[in-house]
């Protein structure tokens, strides 16, 4: 990558080349307390020495020295950050906020920007500069589903992402930023105009860790990737962020009792449904018994009198079916009414006030039903942990542990051991959990942050829940929750977080539900969700009672697990993921595409042939509808797809 850079009195001003991007007036704000004193300064970032390939910018503080290296690097740049306490006392770092007072990729008007959510169930979609983000006015919901270090501001062209964001135009080209290895902190991308200038700020969030006198520390990496082709960049820059641990190659298939049962699973109903397997002579790599098993939130070997028999014989069942037994619980949390709770409070994070820091709140656990946030740097509390996983993986026989709200586990607090970062406490806790369980259990992870679970977890859950519903309407319009959980905005980040699977994970775009009767979505709703699943090739798991199943949903889990096999091996790409909330046209390599609609009223579809659909489609291409066995018209300079229902999709076959 070529780079042109100049040094004023004031500023620092990097130009991209090829596709041309500017990065102007850059600025290093620092934020800490040393012995009860708080500073927070801003100061232009000084270069002290340029190359051809690196320029080292060096800032001295009274107590701290923080020192950044940028490197021209193959098809990249690289910004390294070494934080030195130089004083005699410990120091307690908030924030490290890396400032741009100008971005601009030349001959581009209509930005977009895209926003990826900080945690399993966080809002991720692209947005143009004249939208607001919103954020819950529930203050619950924000610390369940967003990162409240970092909500959005409300504001008119301003956007908060984490991890990474990209910034462009199809017209012209795109910027991917974002951050890179050791992923030991949370780093915040946030993007804002003012007097149609855009400014970003890079956030280095090191949530009050305790930094020793004459201790060094590196930050984590943040990347600049630039490209003409959106897709391209993301796959660049997931590609330098991949899994260091090697990923499993066979995709997971499985049954979860979620999405039928809800908190009333009982061992009658967990039976029943591995009855109704073996009468169809049908298996799954995964039989899971979700959330309803256990007398409170965090008492995990405490069950409750609906599994009489206990959990172990269930396992023992579902290994003689040849299948592998899988547990929902959610580590570091407790609800108040727990055993845990009470007979435990020091185990808990707390505020600054010395309550337990509250992490939500679930009304499926009781209509008071706010829990808390268990610390991991604890010592007595790593020794529960880790005999809880003992017992469900050695003595009881499960080898698929579904890890859930495991975002408590970096809220901010005062934890025991408060040299560690929110993130750092997080990976300590996969730690915990990995060296108990060993490697042949699938972890997966759920309302998990992204970042800090990469290489620590199997499978990651990339959007929120789905919903035996399209829409949470009172939900969305009453909170103002712009995560709230339905099958459409689960179906947005299945959709937008697509080109992650196999290179940090394997994707879980959540369960498919199948069934016909008490549900409320339609057909074309339940189809949808499937082909958004299917084209981009992650894990499935079915969550109905199986009971209800017609032969006609039989044969179709069949053509499911042919179609998955097929695109979970190759590349899924949302092509318009820049020009929309929820992308209307995703291209798999493994030679299929997908179309939706997703407004509430019937659409003629009629899509241009242009950009990357114009290298994968020609004139002479047929596109087959795999459900409806017809072809589907292409055009010299478009695609006739006829209409489609409302929240409608075709999922055709190239060929």
């Amino acid at each position: 990558m070529e780079w042109i850079v100049s040094k004023g009195k004031k500023e620092l001003k990097i130009q991209l080349k090829n596709p041309d991007v500017l990065f102007e007036s850059w600025k290093i704000q620092y934020i800490y307390s040393i012995q009860n004193e708080s500073i927070n300064r801003i100061q232009s970032l000084p270069v002290t020495a340029i190359g051809k390939k690196k320029i080292t910018c060096i800032i001295n503080d009274d107590n701290l020295q923080i020192s950044v290296v940028l490197t021209n690097e193959e098809g990249h740049i690289a910004i390294k950050y070494t934080i030195d306490n130089l004083s005699e006392e410990n120091l307690i770092l908030d924030k490290i906020i890396t400032s741009i007072g100008r971005f601009s990729i030349p001959k581009t008007e209509n930005y977009h920007v895209f926003k990826n959510g900080y945690q399993s169930w966080s809002l991720t979609r692209s947005y143009s500069f004249d939208e607001k983000e919103m954020a819950s006015w529930l203050p619950c919901m924000n610390i369940l589903q967003d990162n409240p270090r970092n909500l959005p501001s409300g504001q008119q062209g301003s956007f908060n992402s984490t991890m990474f964001t990209a910034i462009g135009s199809e017209h012209s080209s795109f910027c991917v930023i974002g951050q890179g290895r050791p992923f030991n902190l949370y780093v915040y991308i946030n993007a804002f105009t003012n007097n149609n200038i855009i400014h970003l700020d890079f956030i280095h969030d090191f949530c009050n860790m305790i930094v020793s006198p004459s201790l060094k520390i590196r930050a984590d990496l943040i990347y600049l990737i630039t490209n003409k082709n959106i897709n391209e960049a993301f796959d660049w820059y997931f590609a330098l962020t991949r899994s260091q641990t090697p990923l499993r190659r066979k995709l997971i298939k499985g049954w979860c009792s979620w999405y039928y049962y809800y908190t009333k699973i009982d061992e009658k109903s967990i039976y029943h449904n591995l009855d109704v397997l073996k009468s169809k002579a049908k298996r799954f790599d995964v039989f899971q018994i979700d959330d309803g098993y256990q007398t409170a939130v965090g008492d995990w070997l405490s069950i409750n009198n609906k599994f009489p028999g206990g959990l172990a014989p269930i396992a023992r069942k579902v290994r003689t079916m040849g299948m592998i037994p899988g547990i929902w619980l959610a580590p570091f949390i407790a609800s108040r009414k727990s055993m845990l709770y009470q007979h435990h409070p020091d185990w808990f994070l707390h505020d600054s006030d010395g309550k337990p820091v509250n992490a939500g709140w679930n009304p499926n656990w009781d209509i008071f039903g706010y829990f808390y946030a268990l610390d991991t740097t604890h010592p007595e509390f790593q020794e529960y942990i880790k005999g809880v996983i003992n017992t469900f993986v050695h003595e009881w026989g499960f080898g698929y542990l579904k890890l859930d709200f495991v975002y408590a586990a970096s809220l901010c607090g005062k934890a025991y051991d408060m040299t560690l970062t929110s993130a750092q406490r997080l990976k300590l806790g996969y730690t915990l959990i990995r060296d108990v369980a060993g490697d042949r259990v699938f972890i997966l992870g759920c309302g998990a942050p992204l970042s800090a679970s990469i290489g620590h977890v199997d499978g990651m859950r990339i959007g929120p829940d789905v919903a035996p519903y399209w829409m949470a309407r009172y939900r969305y319009y009453i909170t103002r929750d712009p995560h709230a959980l339905c099958t459409k905005f689960a179906i947005r980040s299945i959709l937008n977080r697509s080109q992650m699977h196999r290179y940090l994970w394997l994707n879980d775009p959540d369960c498919i539900m199948l069934r016909q009767t008490e549900t409320k979505l339609s057909k074309e709703e339940r189809m949808t969700l499937i082909n958004a699943v299917i084209i981009t090739g992650g894990m499935y798991f079915i969550s109905d009672n199986l009971s209800l199943l017609k032969n006609e949903d039989w044969k179709l889990i069949e053509s499911i697990d042919e179609l998955i096999k097929i695109c979970s091996l190759e590349k899924s790409y949302p092509v318009d993921i820049m020009e929309c909330e929820m992308p209307e046209i995703i291209y798999n390599t493994g030679g299929y595409i997908a179309f939706f609609n997703f407004s509430n009223s019937s659409k003629k579809k009629i899509v241009q042939l242009k950009g990357l659909l114009k290298q994968i489609i020609s004139p002479t291409s047929k596109l087959i509808d795999v459900w409806g066995n017809r072809e589907i018209y292409v055009y010299s300079d478009h695609i006739d797809l006829g209409e489609l229902k409302p929240h409608d999709s075709i999922l055709c076959k190239i060929k």
